[in-house]
């Protein structure tokens, strides 16, 4: 847990988001189930958040951010391309955000 914390460190004024491969290739953990045990500790915590994201067919950008499975729509506006899209499970992501500090040095 402590490569975790050290490797994901809240940036001065900015968020950062990492996906889950990303965070493997840094922290290197021992294993994937441990590494996703912890980050739900970080995210329990509120040190770091969980969102999914919706990518474009089109563009592989990211088109929504939603809290939950849940609240992502069957169908939904593609505002790079001005297209509806049909989101499947190829089209979520799993990412991490880590929350800036409020250091104002």
């Amino acid at each position: 847990m402590h490569k975790i914390e050290e490797v994901l460190q809240p940036q001065p004024l900015r968020k950062t988001e990492y996906s889950l491969d990303r965070i493997c290739e840094l922290v290197e953990p021992r294993s994937r189930d441990e590494l996703i045990l912890a980050l739900g500790k970080l995210v329990q915590s509120g040190r770091m958040k969980r969102i999914i994201r919706v990518i474009s067919h089109a563009t592989q950008g990211g088109v929504a951010d939603f809290n939950s499975l849940e609240e992502v729509p069957r169908v939904i506006d593609d505002g790079r391309t001005g297209l509806s899209m049909e989101v499947t499970p190829n089209d979520l992501r799993l990412i991490y955000v880590v929350p800036p500090t409020n250091d104002n040095r």
